[in-house]
């Protein structure tokens, strides 16, 4: 039986760990790529942490076109699709980041079922989970929510993870195939290598001192080896087929994320943020700022996700909030990102 596993996306943050475990556990990798280019720099960061690069080779194929899936999925065992769109600034409108995400999975996903994979594994988002509902504080989000997309606070990256996740199951069971989503909430960790990713940039921009004061906002944290992990794990798991797997080791506000650095890293202690704004001035600043538009409906609100299925189908122990955090920090500083 082939052992092959073709990985979208393979130079990501959370691709280059999945990628490692993957060699790790024995698999043989393909990776694709918009750009091979990159394939140097992806090979170099994983034989650096490790990985048994004998074992890995690159194909070149893009979300945004036809060209080269068929040849990227043939002889595959399974898929892991990791590829999405998530640009530094979010369009205005809401849907702009749907035709490539949707598109690109049902490009991955179609071209994995008519080589016969035995399961697909999307990478998916607790963004696909729990956005654009009215005020749920008590609510504990699980596999069976879906964004609202048309809600207060869908986002363009949420709307799309939502709509790619929504279309795969669509193809998926209209197949009669295998599919696991993984829903990782704000995935933080170590780097592998000098990229950066958008929940690196966050944690770099506290430690380089840009944010003195942020909004009382609460996230879900995931450590991206248990999110690797995870994905592994999903591939043969046996009672793992059609379920949706929320990976959250912890919430945590944007403060205690920069308390998490200043432990791990005491040298930023004064840079990074130490005040929340008013719930007021975000308001009025989100008249204004479209990112900052995102944040208000869950000013002041924790999520509690329910992570028991992760657990008990997938074997996961969840890292605290604040390993995940150290990792990062210290990686970004090993790196000499900051």
């Amino acid at each position: 039986m082939s052992d092959l596993v073709l990985l979208t996306g393979a130079s990501g943050f959370i691709a280059k760990h999945v990628a490692l475990d993957l060699l790790t556990s024995g698999y043989r990798v393909r990776g694709t790529l918009r750009n091979l280019d990159r394939s140097d720099e992806v090979h170099a960061a994983l034989l650096e942490a490790g990985g048994d690069t004998t074992r890995l080779e690159f194909v070149r194929a893009d979300l945004g076109g036809d060209a080269g899936w068929a040849d990227a999925a043939a002889g595959c065992r399974f898929l892991v699709h990791t590829a999405s769109p998530f640009p530094a600034r979010q369009p205005r409108d809401r849907f702009g980041l749907v035709p490539v995400a949707r598109d690109g999975a049902l490009r991955a996903v179609g071209a994995a079922l008519r080589a016969g994979a035995e399961r697909i594994v999307l990478t998916s988002s607790v963004v696909a989970v729990y956005l654009g509902h009215e005020s749920r504080a008590d609510h504990v989000w699980s596999e069976r929510d879906w964004s609202n997309v048309d809600g207060p606070g869908a986002h363009a990256y949420g709307v799309s993870k939502t709509e790619a996740e929504r279309a795969a199951w669509a193809a998926v069971e209209a197949a009669g195939g295998a599919m696991v989503a993984v829903n990782p909430a704000l995935v933080l960790g170590p780097l592998l290598d000098r990229r950066t990713g958008t929940s690196a940039d966050v944690v770099a921009m506290m430690m380089r001192g840009v944010m003195p004061a942020v909004p009382a906002v609460s996230f879900g944290i995931v450590d991206v080896r248990d999110v690797a992990r995870a994905h592994v794990a999903a591939l043969t798991a046996t009672d793992a087929v059609g379920h949706r797997f929320i990976l959250s080791g912890g919430t945590r506000s944007l403060l205690q994320l920069g308390a998490g650095i200043a432990r791990a890293e005491p040298a930023y202690r004064r840079r990074v943020p130490r005040f929340a704004l008013p719930d007021a001035l975000v308001r009025a600043a989100a008249a204004v700022i479209p990112s900052v538009r995102t944040l208000v409906p869950d000013l002041g609100r924790g999520k509690q996700f329910d992570t028991a299925p992760a657990e008990t189908i997938l074997g996961l122990r969840f890292r605290p909030p604040e390993e995940a955090i150290a990792a990062m920090a210290k990686s970004l500083r090993r790196f000499r990102i900051v």
